[in-house]
C-alpha cells in the first residue's frame, strides 16, 4: 500500500506464499468518489483472473457473483401461506463500507473496501411476513483494507490496514422479511419481495487464524 498524489494505491492477497488465492487491488481518492475503485481477481500462478468490481461512486451496494439452488419440500412461492425449502448457494462479493465519525472542524471517514467468497446449504421455513433459515456455511475468504483520512484545522493524517480473517465453517440461523401485496378482487398471486434480515451464528469451527496487518502506519502533516 502507497500513497501518492493524494490517493491510496494498495494490493493484498489472501495467501501471497500459495500459487493459488484471491488477489483484492484498488485505489481510495477521498478527493474523488469517481476515481475509487476495487477489484477481486482468481490467482492461479502468476496469471490473475478478474472475478468482479467495484466503483465507490456507482456501485457502493457492492457487486456479486452467485450460484444458486433451490428445491422444496411444501409450497415454494414467496407467497404460499407456508413454505418449506432448500437452498444451495455460493456467492463472491465485492464491495465499499464508508463510515464518517467527525466532529467541528474535523473530517474523520474511514474508506473500506471488502471481498469474501462463502457457500452453504439451508433450509428454511416461510410464512408471511416472515422466513426462517438453518445451515451450515464455508467461508474461504473474508478480507478488508480500512483506509481512514483524518482533516482538522491543523493537520492531515492517512493510514491503512489489512484484515483477512479466518477461514471457518459455520452454522448459522437467518431471518427475513416478506413483502407482499395482491389484487384482491382479481385474486391474483402473491407478488412477494425478500427484506434481507439478520444472520444470528451458531457453531464456528477456524480452519485457518486469520491476519491482519499494518499495511500503511499512520502519517500526518501538520500546517
Amino acid at each position: 500500500m502507497i500513497q501518492e498524489d493524494g490517493k491510496i494505491n494498495f494490493e493484498v492477497d489472501t495467501h501471497p506464499e500459495s500459487s493459488i488465492g484471491f488477489t483484492m487491488k484498488g485505489k481510495v481518492n477521498p478527493q474523488n468518489d469517481e476515481d475509487s475503485s476495487v477489484e477481486t481477481f482468481f490467482r492461479l500462478a502468476e496469471q490473475l483472473i478478474p472475478l468482479a468490481q467495484s466503483n465507490l461512486k456507482d456501485n457502493k451496494e457492492g457487486s456479486s457473483l452467485q450460484f444458486y439452488r433451490r428445491f422444496c419440500f411444501l409450497g415454494g412461492g414467496l407467497g404460499d401461506a407456508i413454505s418449506i425449502c432448500g437452498y444451495a448457494n455460493a456467492e463472491l462479493w465485492i464491495g465499499w463500507r464508508v463510515n464518517h465519525d467527525g466532529g467541528l472542524g474535523l473530517y474523520n471517514v474511514t474508506y473500506t473496501p471488502f471481498s469474501y467468497l462463502q457457500g452453504g446449504l439451508n433450509v428454511s421455513a416461510a410464512s408471511y411476513p416472515a422466513e426462517v433459515s438453518y445451515g451450515g456455511y464455508l467461508q474461504v475468504y473474508n478480507l478488508e483494507v480500512p483506509v481512514n483520512f483524518l482533516i482538522s484545522e491543523s493537520q492531515i493524517c492517512w493510514d491503512g490496514d489489512f484484515f483477512l480473517y479466518a477461514t471457518q465453517a459455520f452454522t448459522a440461523i437467518n431471518t427475513n422479511l416478506l413483502q407482499c401485496q395482491r389484487s384482491i378482487p382479481d385474486m391474483t398471486p402473491w407478488d412477494c419481495d425478500r427484506v434481507q434480515g439478520v444472520q444470528f451464528r451458531h457453531l464456528t469451527f477456524d480452519f485457518f487464524d486469520g491476519t491482519f496487518i499494518d499495511l500503511l502506519p499512520r502519517t500526518c502533516i501538520t500546517f
